[in-house]
């Protein structure tokens, strides 16, 4: 594998869904320890670096024997600068190593061998990766506009829609001197690794609730149930 370390951003202050990233999920586990098992089936524990400003979650990566970074609390609130949030948890990180930027926040995605598998062929012509749904819906902006068809009987169906994707949030993966540069988790050549699976990125309460039902459907599909 390519010099590639696992950074996982995990503030403990969410407004919006209460300790949501720590809280029990589904069976007693959180998203925080889905997501560490996860990436734990290919990556080595030592390549994995959770930024996280609360010292509880130090004790939770030592009990995976992942690495622990103190974020300043400064950089919680969703009015922090996303480059400063980006760039200190990078920074800390040592360097010379290629970033998979992973969020918790999407249990369902899981596919973090093929995401590696695909990184170590593409990198010399992309400097970045971000995994996306393809959106095939109609769309219309606030005014009622349409953006991607037009109105009337000739309205393209939706197989023939243009392409359009969705950022899912799920994994990023960064060339060192790309994010270096920018503080952000896509570059200016990314390639857009497609999955088919059904995400659902947790927001709200409802999103909470919605994504369980759907990761404990996943889960009894992947034993046969």
């Amino acid at each position: 594998m390519n010099n590639l370390k696992v950074l996982i951003p995990l503030k403990t202050n969410s407004v919006r869904v209460a300790n949501k990233n720590l809280r029990p999920f589904v069976g007693g586990k959180s998203l925080f320890d889905i997501k560490i098992e996860q990436l734990l089936k290919c990556i080595p524990a030592s390549d994995i670096y959770v930024s996280s400003e609360n010292l509880y979650v130090k004790t939770l990566c030592e009990r995976y024997g992942v690495n622990f970074l103190l974020r300043d609390v400064a950089l919680t609130p969703n009015s922090a600068p996303w480059i400063d949030v980006v760039s200190d948890a990078v920074g800390k990180v040592p360097p010379k190593a290629d970033i998979m930027w992973v969020q918790v926040t999407q249990p369902l995605f899981a596919d973090f061998g093929s995401v590696i598998q695909k990184w170590e062929s593409i990198r010399g012509n992309h400097d970045s990766l971000v995994v996306v749904k393809k959106v095939a819906h109609h769309i219309i902006d606030a005014k009622g506009h349409p953006i991607n068809f037009e109105f009337g009987y000739w309205h393209r169906i939706s197989q023939e829609l243009p392409s359009l994707y969705e950022i899912t949030w799920a994994c990023f993966c960064m060339k060192r001197e790309m994010v270096d540069r920018t503080g952000y988790q896509i570059g200016r050549t990314p390639y857009l690794f497609e999955t088919e699976v059904h995400l659902v990125d947790i927001d709200t309460e409802q999103d909470f609730e919605v994504a369980g039902v759907l990761y404990n459907a996943a889960i009894s599909r992947s034993k046969g149930d």
